[in-house]
């Protein structure tokens, strides 16, 4: 009786785990998008200090913007930086307040880097969105 008792508790764990990090926190990440175009989604699972990061190829004279929606069990936001190489680009961290998104116009084509992470090495879940804002023609670049 006590193993069953133990499965099921795991079991309803595991499904509360995995539904404050699936479908409805996807469906805020979109709705946190508005009425910009949407390209791609990050699933982002942080289990340590050194967190997860993902290449995607940007075009240039194309303003993005990538925003989070983060877990409810998450001990603190989830941080996103963009970097070209060693160069960070943009982060949705400033003046010790994290955001819940950031925008980017990117200056050249190229591939980037997306680097989720908790500050403080605490485990997290949230999902995120890149999304089209507007393209430039070259004589429009700001």
């Amino acid at each position: 009786m006590k193993k069953i008792f133990v499965v099921a508790a795991f079991l309803c764990g595991f499904f509360a785990a995995s539904a404050q990090c699936g479908d409805d926190l996807m469906k805020q990440a979109l709705k946190d998008m508005g009425t910009f175009q949407y390209i791609k989604d990050f699933d982002i699972n942080v289990a340590g200090a050194e967190g997860v990061k993902f290449s995607v190829v940007l075009n240039s004279r194309t303003h993005y913007q990538l925003n989070l929606a983060n877990g409810e069990g998450n001990g603190e936001q989830i941080v996103v930086q963009l970097f070209d190489g060693e160069k960070m680009l943009g982060t949705n961290s400033a003046s010790g307040k994290t955001y819940k998104a950031f925008q980017f116009v990117c200056s050249k084509t190229g591939a980037y880097k997306l680097h989720f992470f908790c500050p403080n090495g605490s485990k997290g879940c949230a999902r995120a969105v890149l999304s089209l804002v507007k393209q430039y023609s070259e004589s429009e670049m700001p």
